[in-house]
């Protein structure tokens, strides 16, 4: 059993110069900067944001009196500007370092487009916003370069196993998902447009085409929808840039489409699996495209609480996509999904989409300056009423997860939070075929991915996770301790060893992270030493390796 350091990641975030007008609408703060975004909530569950921002649908922008106000963007370097002035504004966007070092193997979720990576790995981004009246130009690609050195993969760990039960098993799985172990044999270079777009800003309304990582859902380790496990993807955006006030109370939302790319890499070195025949079954050379959207309701008469529901469906770009018409190929998520989206066999004739959805709610209590949320999702649609009152939990998933602040001085706390996400298939698979989270055997066979890498939860398919973390805040630094189990496809697992009798080995990372973000003028310094301790590693008992 070996135990060392899985990886020692830190984030330097600098900013040129400081002095934002906030009259006008200003930059959001990055699904990728995950210490400003921490910070921003940490300011909601205090009491200090006026913003009523849901946190379900990000990037986010800072509330008015946030001190992100100053790390989001320069000051105008073509002078100042306000509401009634259509002057130009032009400013430099933060400057970004991410460096991970994993030691063994690749460990490591919701880090944007960094790669599943053994060894060094550093991405750089920067770049400018421009705004000419309602139009923004926002430019901030990233620079990606991985060692990529050698480490084992299931073929190297199962390459003389006989078993075609596991054998079945895993290529159930890989043959349905674009999501390779490692992206080829050598260091890795590669430019991405990154957090970059450019929209009409109408008021609140937001209209353009854009590559920035989404992250839909108020999870915080994982999102079951849509999350930063993947590099952004480009794609078509109608969407509010801020809460929208009615009578009812207030609103947020977003609709997109885009194109999601295959990696271009194999699961594994298929070669090495002696016994594994032609189970493998090579997905053809198509882009999908996926459509989405997500609503979130804050109700005025209910301080604090906020609900929502996402959905999403992807189809391959085939000659049956280009014969639909306008509407039903700019938004299949509404118009062309039925109740044969997600059929996982030949036999159930699947209309060739793949189709989720999920709902979500949020409570922040500030005088107790605590917030609990959940997330309920389904990966296929129910045969009836009948079957949903019989069998709700059929094809589900769940996130559930809440924070405490204790004050112990002045603008000082400790914090106490939590998350539990559930992937794994409910037992009614027993029963009825029950696909898993994004897997999809029929076309679109590259499932819910984008370059290899997922866009939901970075956990992937038929996975569990709970984190803990308890952490001493001080102003905007902290410092503090996580813990995370990760149980990783549990839907292979017990396909590959059911009637075995064998029931110990389950592929289980327990990390042990202890992190310090600090806070210097403006610049945020975060860094993370993460020990991990793996027990039977691609489902080998007495396997374990470090992260």
């Amino acid at each position: 059993m070996a135990f060392s350091l899985s990886g020692f990641k830190y984030l330097f975030i600098i900013i040129f110069v400081v002095g934002i007008t906030w009259q006008v609408q200003g930059q959001k703060i990055s699904v990728n900067d995950t210490y400003a975004q921490e910070i921003a909530r940490i300011q909601q569950v205090l009491g200090q944001d006026s913003s009523i921002a849901s946190f379900a649908i990000r990037p986010i922008l800072p509330f008015e009196d946030s001190i992100l106000n100053l790390l989001t963007s320069s000051k105008n370097l073509f002078g100042n500007s306000n509401d009634y002035s259509p002057a130009i504004e032009f400013k430099a966007l933060p400057l970004n370092f991410l460096s991970e070092y994993n030691n063994s193997r690749p460990f490591g979720n919701n880090n944007g487009s960094l790669f599943p990576n053994r060894g060094f790995q550093e991405a750089v981004s920067g770049g400018f916003y421009l705004r000419i009246g309602p139009l923004t130009v926002q430019a901030k690609p990233e620079f990606i370069y991985a060692q990529n050195k050698p480490f084992a993969t299931f073929a190297d760990v199962q390459g003389n196993n006989s078993s075609q039960q596991l054998l079945d098993a895993y290529f159930h799985t890989v043959n349905g998902i674009d999501a390779p172990e490692r992206f080829g044999n050598g260091d890795l270079s590669k430019l991405y447009p990154g957090q970059s777009k450019m929209t009409l800003n109408l008021g609140k309304l937001e209209i353009g085409a854009s590559t920035e990582n989404l992250w839909w859902g108020p999870g915080v380790k994982n999102s079951i929808m849509m999350s930063n496990s993947a590099p952004g993807f480009l794609h078509w955006t109608i969407n509010s840039n801020s809460p929208v006030s009615t009578s009812i109370g207030s609103f947020e939302w977003q609709v997109i489409g885009g194109y999601l790319k295959q990696s271009g890499y194999p699961p594994t070195d298929i070669a090495r699996l002696v016994y594994a025949g032609n189970l493998h079954i090579p997905k053809p050379n198509v882009t999908r495209y996926l459509s989405a959207f997500t609503l979130n309701w804050q109700p005025k008469w209910m301080r604090g609480f906020f609900i929502g529901l996402s959905e999403y469906d992807y189809l391959n770009i085939d000659s049956a996509y280009k014969s639909y018409g306008l509407l039903k190929k700019l938004f299949p998520v509404i118009t062309g999904s039925s109740k044969k989206a997600n059929a996982i066999s030949s036999s159930q004739n699947g209309d060739g989409q793949d189709f989720a959805f999920s709902i979500n709610m949020r409570q922040v209590f500030e005088k107790e300056k605590a917030e609990i949320y959940f997330e309920w999702a389904r990966n296929d649609n129910w045969a009836s009423l009948t079957d949903l009152l019989q069998e709700p939990e059929h094809s589900s998933a769940y996130t559930l997860g809440g924070r405490k602040l204790y004050d112990v001085a002045a603008q000082s706390y400790i914090q106490v939070k939590f998350e539990l996400t559930h992937l794994q298939d409910p037992p009614t698979y027993l029963l009825r075929d029950e696909p898993s989270w994004y897997v999809h055997l029929q076309a679109p066979q590259d499932g819910y991915t984008n370059d290899g890498r997922y866009i939901g939860a970075g956990i992937g398919p038929g996975s569990n996770s709970f984190m803990f973390d308890l952490s001493y805040l001080h102003q905007q630094n902290a410092f503090g301790f996580q813990f995370e189990r990760i149980v990783h496809n549990n839907d292979l697992y017990y396909s590959a060893f059911a009637g075995t009798n064998t029931f110990n080995l389950h592929w289980v990372d327990l990390a042990n992270t202890f992190y310090y973000n600090l806070k210097r003028g403006n610049i945020l310094i975060a860094s993370e030493l993460t020990p991990v301790y793996t027990l039977n590693y691609e489902y080998k008992q007495g396997s374990s390796y470090m992260g």
